[in-house]
């Protein structure tokens, strides 16, 4: 439960706390309780519901559309309000809103893997090592709302929601309906690395990071005991 709860919360919670608002940006499960009731209820219904009856009609592609549908309009609008808000708190600076609004976006991804990790349970990198399809979104749906919207000033904010609005969802639905991921980032993240004479992190095969920490480590310690043996027969 612990790590839906993160799933769902845990965006906004991070860039609340970062924020240090609770009146313009107060963590959600916090402000009301109607929200974690609702929460815990959704939980409940689709994990033990009796027969699962709710869990195989949300597999239904009408139900789940819906669902996904919502799920990205709140996440364009919690991006959308956190660099509002981060613009107006911290005029100026660039770095604010948009790590303050990817990290909103994010899903909480970030702290599942914190916990998964302190539990030992996370296989993989990490998406602060390695940025998935969740940040890399995020981000991107940052920076063109804070370009559009409070640098280049071409949308009003209530344009600018629509424009990441729309992106989200129509994306969402297509690799749905589709059964396709459609990760439009990829390749501006193998563009961004190139040019940043960067390696992706996600093509590094684990055997080889594997190899650069444990076989090296044997391979210098044989070849140390080696030279020791050597120098002893010269003796």
């Amino acid at each position: 439960m612990q790590i839906g709860l993160f799933a769902a919360f845990g965006g906004g919670i991070v860039s609340s706390l970062l924020l240090q608002d609770p009146v313009s940006a107060p963590i959600a499960l916090f402000h009301s309780n109607y929200l974690g009731l609702v929460w815990t209820t959704c939980w409940w219904l689709m994990n033990y519901c009796p027969k699962d009856l709710v869990a195989s009609a949300h597999g239904l592609l009408p139900v789940r559309l819906v669902t996904k549908i919502c799920l990205n309009i709140l996440r364009a609008g919690l991006i959308a309000s956190r660099v509002d808000l981060s613009v107006y708190k911290y005029p100026g600076v660039i770095a604010a809103p948009l790590v303050i609004g990817t990290i909103a976006g994010s899903g909480g991804k970030f702290l599942q893997d914190g916990i998964q990790l302190a539990c030992g349970s996370l296989h993989g990198p990490t998406e602060v090592t390695a940025p998935g399809f969740a940040s890399r979104t995020g981000f991107a749906g940052t920076l063109a709302y804070y370009i559009s919207v409070h640098v280049l000033e071409v949308l009003k904010p209530a344009q600018g929601l629509a424009l990441i609005t729309t992106v989200f969802v129509v994306h969402g639905v297509l690799a749905d309906v589709l059964k396709q991921p459609l990760d439009w980032t990829h390749p501006l993240a193998v563009i961004t690395h190139a040019v940043a004479n960067i390696p992706m992190p996600a093509l590094q095969p684990a055997s080889k990071q594997a190899a650069a920490k444990g076989p090296k480590g044997k391979q210098s310690a044989q070849s140390v005991s080696h030279s020791s043996t050597d120098v002893k027969k010269d003796r």
